[in-house]
């Protein structure tokens, strides 16, 4: 619109320029020293023009930013003809570019006439004008500092945004406004930075106390081994000894009480059961509460298998937060790079102590598992229970270096080290733990198989009493009714055999449970029958009542027996269900570990879907906002060409019209053929679209280069094409354009219902897809804090998708509707009756569409009353300035004088200027000087930081393989927890709880690889609607080149005709018209804002009758600056209001309403 004023008032200035010259040459008779001064005054007036930089050119600041005493006030005249210049300089431009070098010519002859005219009118200058005039000199200092600060709030805007563009990509924050916010985040890296420091002091010196405990345990576990095999060689040597006391002993108290009476000899040995019965139900006591404690410790071990994986969950949880934490150490990268350097020499010494102490730690493994494997071949009733602990261990290591590889992959910073060393040291603390307990265990292990042992002894020694006893009893019930004495003699032998085994089994049961010896006292038992049998005879009464004894003695023997036995058979039972829950615990460890595995992978493929998730994304904003700028000067295009075929189509007849038709819908087909050609090729070629994206981004930044270039060509084109409308309405009649646009209207009216049916179809399509994006960013937002970036990605990718689907439909629609105009051409030439019957319908729906562009005429029509309005006006305003034009030519010749003086003070100011110019080029050299010394530092930091990464990589393989050799000694200490049964119930729910995650996991990864399908859709549609609007360009091309042509020929048939009026009038009335023209084109060239009525001197002198014709003309520019400001930009808009609030002056209301129009588009 700002064009759009330049060029009427050029115009203006054209005409007035003529009638200044015929005016110079009727006053150069009467005033040759007027004349002469006027000259010199319009060769000064029009220096401005030539002024560069005098108009600011791109981004305007905010308005607020300027000095208010630099804003020319109302009641200051508003002589400073501040946009004269760039007026001047369109107006030189635009005739030239037409081909039209008259007024060039006119300026030449009027200028030489008029340079010895200004002495005289100086002298004649009044004093109010000499006032007027001084305050106009006041304005001028004034007009140099506006500009030179408006120049410089533009830099700074222009220096901020790219700023602030950074400062959204890499911080948190927004924009510059809020320096707090950012030494925040400064100090919370800081922060960050000392608390890691800290923790690695700690975890350091938490390392070195735990390598001395272990160093301690070590010592005291080999101490513990000596004592443990003195004491069994010492077991050894007294079990020998033992054995020949007893062999002895035993035969001289069979030789002493072979004298005696051999009832004393039995009541001895009923009394050895009487003490055998209580020491067997206290062996059992001890061996209940043994298992007590044993299953309690297989509770602990369950606990602590139970916190050996939440602790393998905080690893992944550690993982992850470290990956987040290293994308925010990227960012800050070159700010930290001295930082990281000393990070990495302290990270090179703790990695150096932890070499030491793994390899410390190697050596005492291999110490313990020779140690574990002595005790191996006693644990054989464990051994299944093992395997398969140690097939669960080794996948659950196996997860761990696989995600330790991930980490160590992309871990680039300190951090993530750290935290492996602490879970290092974690894992070797709870390492000396699970040694601890495995020694206490394989002890008690030892102890329990030996209670085992005793215990079976003690049962089949109680079995053969039995049955022993059971057979004396027969024997006993059929000899009663034989003869006394060999009842007796055989009662006494049994009895003698039976007892002294019985006194011997006790003996010898006794010295085992003593010091677990026995066999010795066996030897003895043969001796002793032969000594009661020899005494026998003697004593017969007395052996029936030890008969009676010895029976009752039995029975009680077989109670205790059996209450023995059926303890002994629960606890088997106990320890075979213990050992079924731990098989049971091991297979849901396994399946859980598996799951667990399942959980890893399909992070990893959540990880990189996130990744191609970022990259398609980013490809499709650029690939969408690329769209935006084609389709939005496609629009524009195509109103351009719409205007012109409505003009271009008067001169075409029926026939031509139908023959173009037919030629475009054949242009249409093979186009569709050739897209489907091209869609089936894209189809095929899906594997290579990351280069293609590439050649993509390449090709998109070449088209938006020659958009750019393209764009002053389509402005000028624009301008060219409104003069031409304007001048074609004003010599077109109403009727005629009416039934002109008729015959249009049906076409319009089409493509309007087509696309009202396009915009409720994307309405729905966008509806359904925010509600998709509502379903995902909530799944989205339970998975991991990275996930949020990723959301706002999938949302802009989901708009940019939906405006890409937008043009598909929009594309596939069109392709439609030229298949079917194909069809309908291909019956009408068959058939005239439907052809007939086709275009009655085409006629029926293109008045339907009249009624709808019935108000877009109206405004057209109102336009052209407001440009005839406009035109009366300017007549009226030239009868009012020729009246007054004697009284103002005196004001001229001084204004024309200060304008030299003010030219020579501009001079001075473009030296000052060049100056600083100087200056600042000067500190732009210094700065890329340092720029490049940073980047040189950043570049060697860089490589420091790649080298030190490939030694932290060696390292942490070097830990990996400690840690592996750390872990196989995890898994053999963690065979034994496996017994445990009270994490049973916890273990279903951890079960049930993964299997749900699970779940979730991979309909969320099919969710995310269906939303990568439809992105991966959209940028080809987009690529397609890329190329068409690209064909369709070339198209608009070729229809604009023709249209320059035509409006060429009639800008010359129009200014042909303007220079026939001219003439005419100037041969009606010559002196009237040189004056008016004079001052009209003093009006416009030396101050146009006189129109706002802020100038209260010229204001004053023009009179009451010119104030509403003024304002009426000002509303109108409003008008027109609105509709064209309509059809741009947003932040060429937003740029382009302040600059005209200057030169039109613009309130806060009037800026307010053009802000609110350019936001509300």
């Amino acid at each position: 619109m700002f064009q759009r004023l330049k060029g009427a008032i050029d115009s203006r200035i054209a005409e007035e320029q003529a009638r200044q010259r015929q005016a110079a040459e009727q006053q150069r008779s009467q005033t040759p020293g007027r004349s002469s001064s006027l000259r010199r005054s319009n060769s000064r007036a029009l220096s401005p023009s030539k002024r560069p930089g005098d108009l600011p050119q791109g981004k305007g600041p905010d308005p607020a930013e300027f000095d208010p005493r630099f804003v020319v006030g109302e009641d200051e005249p508003s002589r400073t003809a501040t946009p004269a210049p760039a007026q001047d300089k369109d107006e030189s431009a635009q005739p030239q570019a037409a081909g039209d070098g008259d007024a060039a010519k006119e300026d030449r002859e009027a200028a030489e006439p008029a340079k010895d005219a200004k002495p005289t009118v100086s002298t004649e200058l009044p004093t109010e004008i000499r006032v007027r005039l001084r305050k106009l000199e006041k304005l001028e200092p004034k007009y140099s500092e506006l500009l030179r600060s408006y120049r410089i709030a533009h830099a700074r805007v222009s220096a901020i945004e790219p700023f602030e563009a950074s400062l959204r990509e890499h911080t948190p924050l927004t924009s510059i406004n809020d320096p707090g916010a950012l030494i925040e985040y400064l100090n919370q890296i800081t922060l960050k930075g000392d608390m890691v420091m800290e923790e690695l002091k700690r975890v350091s010196g938490e390392r070195d106390s735990f390598k001395q405990k272990l160093e301690e345990a070590e010592k005291r576990a080999t101490k513990a081994q000596d004592d443990l095999d003195n004491l069994r060689l010492e077991k050894e040597t007294a079990t020998a000894a033992d054995g020949k006391s007893t062999d002895a002993d035993s035969g001289v108290v069979a030789e002493s009480e072979s004298v005696k009476s051999p009832t004393v000899e039995e009541s001895e040995e009923f009394f050895s059961y009487d003490s055998e019965l209580p020491r067997v139900k206290k062996e059992l006591q001890e061996r209940e509460e043994q298992i007590g404690k044993l299953e309690e410790e297989n509770k602990s071990l369950k606990n602590e298998v139970t916190s050996a994986k939440e602790s393998a969950e905080q690893l992944v949880r550690n993982l992850e937060t470290a990956t987040s934490d290293l994308q925010a150490l990227k960012e800050t990268k070159e700010k930290s790079d001295t930082e990281a350097v000393e990070k990495a020499e302290a990270l090179q010494s703790t990695a150096d102590g932890l070499r030491k102490s793994a390899d410390e730690l190697r050596e005492s493994l291999e110490k313990a598992q020779k140690d574990l494997e002595r005790h191996e071949n006693e644990r054989n009733a464990y051994e299944s229970t093992t395997t398969d602990l140690r097939s669960s261990l080794d996948k659950a290591n196996k997860d761990l270096e696989e995600l330790r590889k991930t980490s160590a992959e992309t871990s680039e910073s300190g951090e993530a080290e750290k935290r492996l060393h602490v879970e290092i040291e974690k894992l070797e603390s709870e390492l000396n733990e699970l040694r601890a307990s495995s020694t206490k265990h394989e002890k008690r292990s030892e102890t329990l198989n030996n209670l085992v042992s005793t215990l079976k002894e003690q049962l089949k020694d109680a079995e053969t009493e039995k049955n022993r006893l059971k057979k004396e009893i027969e024997e006993q019930a059929k000899s009663a009714a034989q003869e006394k004495q060999e009842p007796e003699r055989a009662a006494t032998a049994d009895k003698t055999e039976t007892t002294a085994p019985g006194a011997a089994k006790k003996k010898n049961n006794k010295k085992k449970k003593k010091g677990g010896k026995g066999g010795a006292a066996v030897s003895a038992t043969p001796d002793r029958p032969g000594t009661a049998m020899a005494a026998e005879p003697e004593k017969t009464e007395k052996t029936d009542v030890a008969d009676s004894l010895t029976v009752e003695e039995g029975v009680k023997l077989r109670e205790t027996i059996d209450e023995i036995q059926s303890t002994l058979k629960e606890k088997d039972e106990e320890l075979e269900k213990l050992r079924h829950d731990v098989d049971d615990k091991n297979a849901a460890i396994e399946r859980l570990q598996g799951k667990l595995k399942d959980q890893d992978d399909l992070k990893e493929e959540l990880d990189d879907l996130r990744q191609e998730l970022i990259d398609v994304g980013q490809e499709h904003v650029e690939a969408k906002d690329k769209l935006k700028d084609l389709q939005a000067e496609k629009s524009a295009l195509q109103s351009n060409m719409e205007k012109l075929e409505k003009e271009i189509s008067e001169l075409k007849t029926s026939q031509a019209s139908s023959a173009t038709s037919e030629s475009e819908r054949q242009k249409l087909a093979t186009d569709f053929e050739e897209l489907k050609t091209k869609a089936d090729s894209l189809e095929t070629d899906l594997s290579a679209a990351q280069q293609l994206a590439a050649q993509r981004f390449k090709d998109l930044t070449d088209l938006r280069d020659v958009l750019q270039k393209a764009q002053p060509e389509l402005n000028a084109l624009r301008k060219e094409v409104t003069e031409l409308k304007n001048v074609k309405d004003d010599l077109s009649k109403k009727e005629t354009e009416i039934r002109k646009l008729e015959t249009k209207e049906k076409d319009l009216r089409s493509e309007i219902a087509t696309y009202k049916s396009q915009v409720a179809a994307r309405d729905v399509e966008i509806k359904t897809l925010n509600d998709k994006l509502k379903q995902e960013t909530n799944k989205n937002s339970a998975l991991d804090q990275t996930c949020t970036k990723a959301q706002r990605d999938l949302e802009k990718l989901e708009g940019e998708r939906a405006d890409a689907v937008e043009g598909r439909e929009r594309l596939a629609k069109d392709l439609s509707k030229a298949q079917e105009e194909l069809k309908t051409s291909r019956a009408n030439l068959k058939n005239l009756e439907q052809q007939a019957e086709k275009l009655n319908r085409d006629a029926s729906s293109m008045r339907e569409e009249i009624e709808l562009k019935g108000a877009q005429y109206a405004s057209a029509q109102s336009l052209m009353n407001s440009m005839q309005d406009q035109t009366q006006e300017i007549g009226t305003q030239m009868k009012e300035v020729r009246e007054r034009c004697e009284s103002l030519e005196e004001e001229l010749a001084d204004a024309h004088r200060l304008l030299s003086e003010r030219s020579r003070e501009g001079e001075t100011m473009r030296r000052l200027l060049a100056d600083v110019e100087g200056r600042a080029e000067a500190r732009v050299k210094e700065m890329r000087e340092r720029m490049d010394l940073a980047i040189e530092e950043r570049d060697r930091a860089e490589d420091q930081a790649n080298t030190i990464g490939r030694r932290r990589a060696r390292e942490l393989d070097d830990l990996k393989q400690k840690v592996r050799d750390a872990e196989r000694a995890l898994t053999r200490v963690q065979e034994d927890k496996g017994e445990l049964a009270a994490s049973e119930k916890e273990l279903r729910r951890q079960k049930e709880e993964l299997e749900r995650k699970a779940t979730q996991a991979t309909e969320e990864v099919a969710e995310v690889r269906a939303a990568m399908g439809q992105l991966r859709d959209a940028l080809d549609e987009g690529e397609k609607q890329m190329r068409e609007v690209e064909r369709e360009k070339g198209e608009l091309r070729k229809t604009i080149e023709e249209t320059q042509s035509r409006l060429e020929k009639v800008q010359k048939s129009s200014k042909s005709l303007a220079e026939d009026v001219r003439t005419l009038k100037q041969t009606k009335s010559p002196v009237e018209s040189s004056r008016s023209s004079f001052e009209s084109g003093r009006g416009r060239v030396g101050s146009p804002p006189v129109l706002k009525g802020r100038s209260p001197s010229i204001a004053s002198a023009v009179g009451q009758n010119a104030a509403p014709d003024m304002s009426m003309d000002l509303v109108y520019l409003k008008n027109v600056l609105l509709q064209f400001m309509e059809q741009k930009d947003k932040k060429h808009q937003m740029q382009l209001v302040p600059v005209l609030g200057m030169l039109l002056h613009f309130d806060r209301k009037d800026e307010q309403k053009w802000m609110s129009a350019i936001t509300t588009r």
